[in-house]
């Protein structure tokens, strides 16, 4: 009996060991691993402003990242992915941008459950991803105004591609539930009942895209609140509520690009509409062209914004008592810290396609707020005339 349990035992080890390379082997056979990195260096022309993080010297500090992907295939229709990035700046976010399952029922329909970029823009899915685009930063006055790249929830996406025409519907649902950094800012972030509806159109070297998004976002930064409360506790309660972060969004954009072999041309416009104090009601939109003759590639671009917040209440007396003086004072400073804004951007560069996966990029910007105005930038002095050029340099390389 104990011959037989011993020869049995045997039987299973060498089983094992003939059968767990070849598990291992097709495990490994269904892991696909890519990445992608960035090292942009820029600075501004101006000692007496910031920009983004950019001050008069030069930063690596600010986009540089880099990011790797894990896609793993469980059945034939079946998918896991999993992405993460670590980031550099101020406002650094790294952690996990994609973690979700793909599902194709057919080869023009799939879905994906679980966290998963927001797609809002054109660039949205590969916005961190330079090696993807010429520029070195997307047009700031557009790609800025979003605060919530990623939510958790379902996307579904049709494609029908034809000889000539390809034409693609995405529609969404779920939830932001998240803590972010923004400008140097604490920001808890819900939002709830998120959904849109994105369709492209592709048309021989053109592509059409438009796309609607809205949500129900609950935005709390402590500072803030704490002063909203103080105030609605001693009755400012028209102050407090114009201080409000609570409300609905609503997100319009519209693009269209076409691109050949020897030159390409690019626009978007966007429009947002909130309810919320941090969040203005904005329109954005940017125009480039430029020339292609591999491996380099030109290109100039304008990008222009208009933003404007809902407006302050004189509701607390002045002159009363310093107890008021100091609540009023308080409340004009923090509305004077958001002042509706516009501005424009005028961009030139070039990229010059080292290797299939390693790019080198340059680009110049003239960042100007328009007279009367204020906002592009995070930082000024009482000197500064509003407008400054912007240097940057980068390497992309996908792996």
């Amino acid at each position: 009996m104990k011959k037989s349990i011993s020869n049995s035992l045997l039987a299973c080890g060498l089983a094992s060991m003939i059968i767990m390379p070849t598990v291992q082997a097709e495990v490994l056979d269904d892991l696909e691993f890519s990445g992608f990195a960035r090292i942009v260096a820029g600075y501004i022309d101006d000692e007496h402003a910031e920009f983004n993080g950019y001050e008069n010297k030069v930063s690596l500090n600010q986009q540089s990242l880099i990011g790797l992907q894990v896609d793993y295939q469980i059945i034939d229709n079946l998918s896991a992915t999993a992405q993460v990035i670590g980031r550099t700046g101020d406002d650094n976010d790294s952690g996990i941008e994609w973690l979700y399952l793909t599902y194709a029922p057919t080869k023009a329909l799939r879905l994906k459950l679980g966290r998963q970029r927001t797609p809002v823009f054109s660039y949205s899915d590969f916005s961190d991803v330079g090696f993807a685009y010429n520029w070195v930063s997307l047009p700031q006055q557009v790609y800025q105004q979003f605060l919530f790249p990623n939510f958790d929830g379902l996307h579904a996406n049709y494609e029908h591609i034809g000889e000539n025409v390809s034409l693609s519907v995405e529609a969404y649902f779920g939830e932001i539930d998240r803590k972010y950094m923004f400008q140097g800012d604490s920001l808890n972030v819900n939002v709830d009942n998120i959904h849109g509806i994105v369709s492209t159109l592709g048309y021989e070297s053109w592509t059409l895209r438009a796309s609607y998004h809205r949500g129900d976002v609950d935005v709390t930064q402590q500072e803030l609140s704490d002063f909203s409360d103080i105030l609605r506790g001693v009755g400012f309660t028209q102050s407090a509520d114009s201080l409000t972060n609570v409300g609905e969004a609503e997100f319009y954009q519209l693009s269209a690009f076409y691109e050949d072999l020897d030159y390409f041309f690019r626009s978007e416009v966007t429009r947002l509409r909130t309810e919320l104090f941090l969040a203005p009601d904005s329109n954005g939109y940017f125009v480039s062209g430029g020339l292609n003759f591999s491996p380099f590639s030109i290109y100039a671009s304008v990008s222009r914004d208009t933003n404007k917040y809902s407006a302050s209440v004189s509701e607390i007396p002045i002159g009363a008592n310093a107890q008021l003086d100091q609540l009023a004072f308080g409340y004009q400073e923090i509305v004077s810290l958001i002042g509706s804004n516009s501005t424009v951007s005028y961009s030139i560069g070039g990229r010059w396609d080292y290797r299939d996966n390693l790019a080198f990029k340059a680009q110049a910007t003239l960042l100007k707020e328009r007279d009367g105005y204020h906002g592009l930038f995070t930082y000024r002095d009482q000197t500064f005339d509003g407008k400054a050029m912007f240097y940057q340099l980068a390497l992309e390389w996908v792996f």
